[in-house]
């Protein structure tokens, strides 16, 4: 499959430009009744949230290995390399002694990283079946 690299990296942007906007929201209606800095808390957020992306998208490539056709070609595969590293992700998050707020914003980042590359997953299978 040509164009991994390329739905990887697309999948990247969105879903950082996305739960960025998405914990900045979750933050500000958490501290609606504070008077905070919020110049400070959005670089904060920000650079927490696109920490994370960077990590699912490490996470995420074993998708890349969807360009040998006989991984591509069997389902079961197709799917635990396209999205074993999120539910992996998933899977830490939710056993690490973590309090709740940090767990939800873990929580919102990997939520929208699935939709995300799972609307590149549709398409890509789309594509491929149009071939």
């Amino acid at each position: 499959m040509k164009g991994l690299p390329i739905t990887l990296f697309k999948t990247f942007i969105f879903s950082t430009i996305l739960a960025i906007a998405a914990n900045i929201i979750y933050y500000a209606y958490m501290q609606r009744n504070t008077a905070q800095d919020y110049a400070h808390v959005v670089q904060l957020v920000s650079g927490g949230t696109f920490f994370l992306t960077v990590i699912l998208t490490i996470m995420a490539s074993p998708m890349l290995f969807l360009a040998n056709i006989n991984y591509w070609n069997s389902v079961p595969v197709r799917l635990l390399l396209y999205f074993s590293g999120s539910i992996a992700f998933i899977v830490t998050v939710l056993l690490m002694p973590l309090s709740m707020l940090n767990k939800l914003f873990d929580l919102i980042v990997v939520a929208i990283f699935i939709l995300v590359h799972f609307f590149f997953y549709v398409s890509t299978v789309r594509k491929a079946r149009l071939n």
